[in-house]
């Protein structure tokens, strides 16, 4: 779903306003070419038109588009820029001019706080209330990470939690269960590199990624202390991320971890062959199993227990769907926003994607899922928003490429210079994004 920006965390001072003189720029090429073809002009009569990362999910947008026209009279027409670097800079574009869409997928939290200062998107906190008192989203726990100023500019596009995905007859041929404490899950490694087999597929070393382990083990350790570290309102070198990075060395001592040239795309296939055991990941890459070839009946996911004085957490991510400010159809998109968590619309939806919805009582016939969100419902943990959202997003790329080199060279010392890196940069970034 996520892709680092080129340049992430790229230079400052006057290289930082050469750089954006250069994405803006780029932005107003590719902006040119959409408003040249079809990208950003009017949808047709009953149509709706949405801006998107993603042309993969085009059959999805039409099913929902079936039961939005239903429910809300429009159907949705997805046109998407597959390019996230691109995706963004045109969004940002576009919004200055009449050539932006009706609706807009983007990303909650601080990245969704970006956009809507800068007067990008429309408020639809008439359509969070609505689908409140229908009892179709988890308000308490979602409303605040898609909020500016207490208004909502965004609807849960998805709700996708941070688990383990297993291969079920590998734990079969392993002799193992589902863990449910840390120990647990430590033999479950052990059991797994006893016979030749990797325990946990791991990607981050070059990507995005090598964010999973790192949000995984301080919200584990500690929620509250991951919400004060992403509100900057707590230190990276405090104790618990140096006993975060402490267990993710751990970890890699006892060889639990793919080879640093690990890729997400391999692990449906090594999970088939029986190489590879687990994979912690969100729950939208279910569908990305299925569509490989692995049974459902053959595909498991569970929580990963806190380690030893934790807390029972999990990390959520939700995309975000935004009603564009200047949208051609505005009083059109705002319907679809009040009407897309409406369940025969979630239906549709999560069918095609095979992941869980904001709403509780909606969940893909699919076991992995079924087995996350039975934990969830009957655990009722606390949830964190994403490491990729919870922070500003050049704090956060920042970070992620530190991340990525400790995994390069995963020993308590790098851990402790990484986690110096971090701290330096978040007086930094804290500072621009409050000023």
């Amino acid at each position: 779903m996520t892709t680092i920006n080129d340049g992430a965390g790229g230079p400052r001072g006057v290289g930082r306003r050469a750089l954006l003189a250069s994405v803006l720029a780029a932005g107003a090429v590719g902006l040119a070419g959409c408003a040249r073809g079809t990208q950003t002009r009017p949808a047709p009569g009953d149509v709706v038109s949405l801006f998107n990362d993603n042309s993969t999910w085009a059959p999805g947008y039409q099913a929902a588009g079936a039961q939005l026209k239903r429910t809300a009279g429009y159907t949705l027409a997805a046109r998407a820029v597959p390019n996230v670097s691109n995706y963004q800079q045109i969004v940002r574009m576009s919004a200055q001019t009449d050539a932006t869409a009706d609706l807009i997928k983007w990303w909650n939290g601080y990245r969704l706080i970006d956009i809507a200062r800068a007067g990008i998107l429309a408020d639809v906190t008439d359509a969070w209330d609505h689908a409140a008192e229908q009892g179709w989203c988890d308000d308490d726990e979602l409303r605040s990470t898609f909020s500016y100023e207490g208004r909502q500019y965004g609807l849960p596009l998805y709700k996708s939690y941070y688990a383990v995905f297993y291969s079920k007859p590998t734990f079969r041929k392993l002799g193992v269960e589902v863990p449910t404490t840390w120990d647990e899950f430590l033999h479950v490694v052990a059991a797994a590199r006893a016979k030749g087999i990797t325990p946990l597929g791991s990607g981050g070393a070059t990507t995005w990624e090598s964010l999973i382990w790192f949000q995984q083990l301080v919200n584990g350790l500690d929620h509250g202390f991951y919400q004060d570290l992403t509100a900057g309102k707590a230190s990276y070198t405090d104790k618990v991320c140096r006993e975060a990075m402490g267990l993710w060395v751990d970890l890699y001592k006892r060889k639990a971890f793919s080879s640093p040239d690990f890729v997400t795309s391999t692990v449906p296939a090594q999970f088939t062959k029986g190489t590879v055991a687990m994979h912690l990941y969100g729950t939208w890459n279910t569908g990305a199993f299925l569509a490989a070839g692995v049974k459902d009946g053959d595909l498991g996911a569970f929580l990963l227990p806190p380690p030893p004085g934790g807390n029972r957490s999990v990390v959520v991510e939700s995309g975000v769907l935004s009603v564009s400010a200047n949208a051609h159809k505005l009083d059109a998109a705002k319907s679809v926003a009040t009407n897309w968590l409406q369940p025969a619309v979630q239906r549709a939806w999560t069918g095609f994607l095979k992941d869980a919805s904001a709403d509780p009582s909606v969940v893909p016939d699919v076991g992995a899922v079924r087995e996350v969100a039975a934990t969830v419902a009957a655990t009722k943990p606390s949830q964190a928003v994403r490491y990729w959202e919870a922070s500003p997003p050049v704090l956060i790329e920042g970070n992620v490429q530190d991340l990525s080199a400790f995994m390069i060279n995963p020993t308590m010392t790098s851990a402790v210079r990484t986690l110096d890196t971090m701290q330096r940069r978040a007086d930094k970034e804290w500072k621009v994004w409050r000023s």
